[in-house]
């Protein structure tokens, strides 16, 4: 039986990703918790609020780049193998968390997230806007590295600050997406393209 808060999200977080918003029902996540509808909803009135309270904590607190990187300076080289190393730490949390032994349909995990992340932007409050300010966030980080890298002699001067980040990103989440439809995101392969691009714009 859930006895706080913090478990009722993490219950309600795999029936949202499992099923989806329309069919998760209070009384369905209510089950899930091991609770009644009413012992649910002493923590949740209603359904949207624990949607969005779900979102806020494994989507965007998750993904913004000042809780997934710890990068304090260093090259960009370096900065691509912490993003790596970031972004498989917190695949396994979130995998983890998804993973109860319930996988009837047999997907990955990761496609489980993903199935949430397209349920967000209909069912959350000006989803668009949260996830455009997490992307700026994320290009921001991307912009100011590669920028340094260039300013020190690592990169070409002449390489497209805007292209380049643009590249580093759409590899990361074209893969992500791509393998959520198999096994997951393999984080090796992740690596090696993205070194790969690394060595067209070093200096």
């Amino acid at each position: 039986m859930i006895t706080n808060r913090e478990e009722v999200l993490e219950n309600a977080l795999r029936v949202f990703a499992k099923m989806n918003y329309e069919k998760a029902s209070l009384v369905t996540i209510a089950k899930a918790c091991g609770l009644s509808k009413p012992g649910l909803i002493y923590y949740y009135s209603f359904k949207q609020d624990l949607f969005v309270a779900v979102v806020d904590k494994y989507i965007f607190a998750t993904q913004d780049p000042a809780n997934k990187f710890s990068f304090r300076g260093g090259t960009l080289l370096e900065f691509i193998d912490h993003h790596v190393e970031s972004v498989e730490k917190t695949m396994r949390r979130i995998v983890g968390l998804l993973d109860d032994g319930n996988n009837p349909q047999g997907c990955s995990y990761n496609f489980y997230y993903f199935h949430l992340l397209m349920q967000v932007r209909q069912y959350y409050p000006d989803a668009g806007a949260k996830f455009a300010a997490l992307f700026e966030k994320d290009r921001k980080l991307w912009r100011d590295i590669i920028e340094q890298a260039k300013s020190s002699g690592e990169i070409r001067a002449e390489v497209d600050t805007e292209e380049t980040v643009a590249m580093f990103r759409e590899v990361f989440y074209g893969l992500s997406f791509e393998q959520a439809f198999l096994s997951g995101l393999d984080t090796g392969e992740l690596s090696r393209k993205l070194r790969f691009i690394y060595s067209l714009i070093k200096a």
